[in-house]
């Protein structure tokens, strides 16, 4: 098969982790932070050394301030509805997926909060002066955002908004979903409140893994309480972190498989993985670009593109074109992706939306080849 769904998930995984998942669960019996015995222990330095490892690699101020949780929805929707009060004024993108939306639109009823968009073009650009008057103007008090579209694979100017809003007090809330692991970067000079992202995705780890990383001076609640193994003679909940947010048992199994996955990356070099990709990016923008029955739906341009392409076709659904692909043993997804705004912004809400190519890590020059010539199969088999 060829894989070309790494925005849903990240496959093959990285060399080692599904074996070590398994040898995890067979070999290691004890739960993190419950016991001395040695077991336990094993499990504690396991949680220890990855959020370590992705301090390092990320540039994360406090390994302490780095928050397990089951995935990206899930850390989004615990800083989301953690921080957020009454009848706040939320700034957010075009561009956002349902993991966002969907939290926000639930505190629209409950807290009677105002969701206000950006104003991008429509060749995905901002203007920095009309975003810095319109947190001004709106009474903006906090934004939230995409750090890329999952949709068209656009990588947005999300460093500039957070100095911007950094300069007015404004926490700064980024959905690095899709970007983490796919290209070099360091929070050390990029004030965000927070950052979510999974360990499923460009981060080659198992799914049931993602991560909440704050900073000191973001609070927020905890959307659920139980035991940490910490403070145990006291029924209050922690207010120290990571206890405060990691109720309960973890996904110890998982994230041993995520430290194993942050390791290769550390060995390979993000810098080498971006460089992959962006041959794969070229190859694949050149060769659609040549299919004059294909319109692409995603910005060419490679610095500003993170490896996710929509397509739509002239006279062919999405659905046809999606059957083609798995006929022909490769995997893409179709439909609105989650991102129904996105489809919106892209005038391909009222088709359905659009059919989504995403390369990854392990997806070589021979891949794409192969898929453009089924592609133009399919469109001749289709106009003959």
């Amino acid at each position: 098969m060829i894989y070309l769904d790494n925005a849903a998930t990240s496959y093959p995984k990285a060399p080692g982790v599904a074996d070590g998942v398994a040898t995890h669960i067979r070999t290691v019996s004890g739960n993190a932070g419950r016991s001395s015995y040695k077991d336990s222990i094993t499990s504690s330095t396991v949680l220890f050394e990855t959020r370590e490892l992705i301090s390092t690699l990320f540039g994360l101020k406090s390994s302490d301030n780095i928050i397990f949780t089951l995935n990206a929805t899930h850390a989004l929707n615990i800083v989301i509805l953690g921080s957020i009060k009454r009848e706040e004024n939320i700034l957010i993108s075009p561009f956002e997926h349902n993991s966002v939306l969907r939290p926000l639109s639930h505190l629209v009823v409950e807290k009677k909060i105002k969701l206000h968009r950006m104003s991008f073009d429509n060749n995905f650009n901002i203007d920095l002066e009309t975003f810095e008057k319109s947190l001004i103007e709106k009474q903006i008090d906090k934004v939230i955002m995409t750090a890329c579209s999952n949709v068209t694979g656009t990588i947005l100017p999300f460093k500039e908004l957070a100095l911007i809003s950094q300069k007015h007090n404004i926490p700064f809330i980024l959905d690095a979903s899709q970007y983490m692991g796919y290209i070099p970067i360091d929070f050390t000079d990029i004030p965000v409140s927070a950052v979510c992202f999974p360990g499923h995705k460009g981060l080659l780890g198992p799914a049931g893994t993602g991560i909440l990383y704050f900073s000191d001076e973001f609070k927020f609640n905890s959307l659920y309480y139980g035991g940490t193994g910490s403070n145990s003679s006291s029924i209050i909940q922690p207010t120290f972190s990571p206890d405060m947010y990691e109720s309960g048992t973890a996904n110890i199994s998982g994230i041993y498989g995520l430290k194993i996955a942050l390791e290769y990356l550390e060995k390979e070099g993000l810098d080498k993985i971006r460089s992959h990709r962006v041959e794969m990016i070229n190859q694949l923008a050149k060769e659609l670009s040549e299919i004059e029955e294909i319109d692409i739906q995603s910005n060419l341009d490679i610095k500003r593109q993170i490896g996710v392409f929509s397509i739509t076709s002239k006279g062919i659904s999405a659905s046809e074109l999606t059957y083609w692909f798995d006929k022909n043993d490769i995997a893409v997804r179709m439909g609105l992706h989650c991102a129904p705004e996105t489809h919106k912004f892209l005038h391909t809400f009222d088709e359905g939306g659009t059919v989504r190519l995403s390369p990854g890590y392990f997806t070589t020059p021979e891949d794409i080849e192969k898929t453009i010539n089924k592609l133009k199969e399919e469109v001749y088999v289709f106009n003959r």
